[in-house]
């Protein structure tokens, strides 16, 4: 986990020192399995985090025997103290769980404009992320494969706009065309008002297919590159 991730998801900067100090301790225990701290170790963490120098002979002393008493003597090094077992275990009970976040994607816009193109759909907003995510990881066929998937979803939300999504369902009226029948549709249907962009779906899907298909592909930087302003273009005319 980020050290400013950290930080804002226990809200550290509304805790006293004491407290703080406790939990960059616990912080370094499950990053680092860093079991005991001299207070130099402890001041280098607060100071890591953007905190100023404690005053170290009453750190010590709070953390010891205060209020906040979250500490013991080291049995292994008296110069160290490391945390009381009860202590670690209610800190593990309560933030444990930030280590073993499933639905968290760290992603800052790599690729597409997380600021204006999510929100507004919780499952659009979840691609959209996994696909800058796999950018920014270098995850290539990974996020060529999420951007045919996004795409797709987007022609058939736009026919489903327009009330026309008949038009691309299969002959049981439940499911949808392929892709590449859809696209084909969307290029020639005047009611998505589409524009010279249109001419692009193809290299989107393609892209995509060699990607999800191909057995000796594997897609590079220049790949997503090269498709990356068209596809925000198709992005800005087909979101509803």
């Amino acid at each position: 986990m980020k050290l400013l991730d950290y930080i804002e998801k226990t809200n550290l900067n509304e805790k006293n020192e004491t407290e703080r100090a406790k939990m960059v301790c616990f912080y370094a225990y499950k990053e680092s399995s860093i079991a005991s701290f001299t207070m130099s170790n402890i001041a280098d963490l607060l100071i890591d985090c953007g905190y100023s120098k404690p005053n170290m002979s009453r750190l010590k002393l709070n953390l010891l025997k205060g209020k906040g008493k979250a500490f013991i003597i080291s049995r292994q090094d008296k110069s160290k103290i490391e945390f009381i077992p009860a202590v670690f275990e209610s800190l593990n009970k309560e933030y444990g769980a930030l280590w073993c976040d499933t639905e968290t994607v760290e992603s800052s816009s790599e690729l597409i404009d997380e600021v204006k193109f999510c929100g507004k759909r919780e499952y659009l907003s979840k691609l959209i992320r996994q696909i800058n995510s796999s950018y920014k990881n270098n995850c290539y066929d990974a996020c060529a494969v999420l951007m045919r998937r996004l795409f797709e979803v987007m022609l058939v939300l736009s026919f489903q706009h327009h009330g026309i999504d008949g038009l691309i369902k299969d002959s049981s009226g439940n499911g949808y065309f392929m892709l590449e029948k859809i696209v084909s549709i969307a290029q020639n249907d005047p009611t998505l008002k589409l524009s010279r962009i249109k001419t692009k779906y193809d290299t989107f899907r393609q892209v995509g297919n060699f990607s999800a298909h191909s057995i000796t592909y594997t897609a590079g930087a220049k790949d997503i590159d090269d498709i990356k302003i068209d596809y925000r273009a198709m992005l800005e005319e087909l979101y509803y």
